[in-house]
């Protein structure tokens, strides 16, 4: 593991001694109310805090941080929606640096397709200023329609909403199956990284029975408690148009297959994966695969059509990510790097496979063209 300085060992081992009183005072936590506090308590989680998260300097770098060829294909299916909608908005949920609402405004923008307004919902104070230092770039045409929200959008609008890298960042139950019932990881203490198991509250016991699944005795994963209610909470405003999420994930049956039986969470601090989930907490990030099978019932349950899943290549590809790419006899630097960026967005052993795209939409018929080259309904 990467070394961890001084200032970084006492804000994890702050937000750890928060933590710990909260379980002094209250009895054990869950490992839901556990993750939740490590990514987002108030300056102090991950997420909250003002550390780095993206790209060289941070723990991971995402799709947009790649370059701008994802956003210019996310834009194309964005101007399809738009442009059949009176008074279209963009609501971007989670906007990291900011550079995707840059490089897809500008997109629209020379497509003569902007929207209404493009509003970030961000928890983050400080990646708030870093999107909008971000924005600021942008001509003033362009800037002046971005918003920040801190809350869900409580008024009614038309549009899209998006999330890449968002429902991987949800705090998740962890159950272990014991032949006859699931057991819920709970926390005693986070001296010795030794969880307990004790029953699940009805409701959420029901949940996973909910789910039917074949699993082995001593299977262990996860799953997003109220899903449902977090759809709701989100897009509850929207009263015609689309929901779309880019995450890494699985349907239902290769997320709980039998080889699968550690569950998916993984923790990643500069750039490297591990599984000490109760350490150097508050500086690293803490991620579990999304099942989309759950996402797709959560929509059901919340009045949304679910019209498109398929991978994130097939998407890009739809949306011809391949005729971005210039002309290499003109600038083959140029030409090279998105090269480069596409195959990292589209290749199976890179992002191609493992990350999936799902539309949901609300009084909205269209054949969204990102599902065009292939649409994996089926699989849910």
């Amino acid at each position: 593991m990467p070394q961890v300085n001084n200032e970084l060992k006492k804000h994890s081992l702050t937000l750890k001694k928060i933590i710990q009183d909260k379980i002094k005072s209250e009895g054990p936590i869950s490992f839901a109310e556990y993750m939740q506090m490590a990514l987002y308590y108030p300056t102090m989680g991950y997420y909250s805090s003002g550390m780095h998260k993206f790209g060289k300097e941070g723990d991971f770098i995402t799709s947009p941080e790649l370059g701008s060829l994802f956003a210019q294909c996310l834009a194309k299916q964005f101007q399809q929606i738009v442009s059949k909608l009176d008074r279209a908005s963009i609501l971007e949920i989670g906007a990291g640096t900011g550079q995707f609402c840059f490089d897809c405004l500008l997109t629209l923008d020379s497509n003569k397709n902007l929207p209404e307004h493009y509003y970030i919902l961000e928890v983050s104070a400080d990646l708030q200023q870093r999107q909008q230092t971000t924005v600021a770039k942008l001509p003033k045409h362009i800037r002046q329609r971005v918003r920040w929200l801190k809350q869900p959008l409580d008024e009614p609008f038309n549009g899209v909403i998006f999330a890449n890298e968002v429902l991987d960042a949800l705090a998740v139950e962890v159950f272990k199956y014991d032949g006859n019932n699931f057991k819920r990881m709970m926390l005693k203490t986070l001296d010795d990284n030794q969880p307990c198991w004790q029953d699940f509250p009805e409701k959420l016991n029901q949940e996973l029975k909910d789910k039917k699944l074949n699993l082995s005795e001593n299977y262990i994963s996860e799953f997003i408690p109220n899903l449902s209610n977090w759809l709701k909470a989100i897009t509850g405003s929207l009263q015609q148009g689309a929901v779309i999420f880019v995450d890494y994930g699985y349907e239902r049956a290769s997320y709980y297959h039998p080889q699968r039986n550690q569950g998916t969470l993984v923790c990643h601090f500069q750039h490297q994966a591990n599984y000490n989930y109760f350490n150097n907490i508050g500086i690293q990030d803490m991620t579990a695969f999304v099942d989309f099978t759950a996402l797709a019932e959560a929509a059901d349950s919340t009045a949304l059509s679910v019209d498109g899943y398929t991978t994130q290549a097939h998407f890009l590809m739809s949306l011809g990510i391949h005729e971005s790419l210039g002309d290499s006899e003109e600038n083959y630097k140029n030409y090279y790097k998105k090269t480069t960026e596409m195959k990292k967005l589209t290749l199976p052993n890179e992002m191609g496979e493992k990350f999936k795209v799902m539309a949901l939409t609300k009084n909205l018929e269209l054949e969204l063209q990102g599902f065009s080259f292939s649409n994996q309904l089926h699989l849910l």
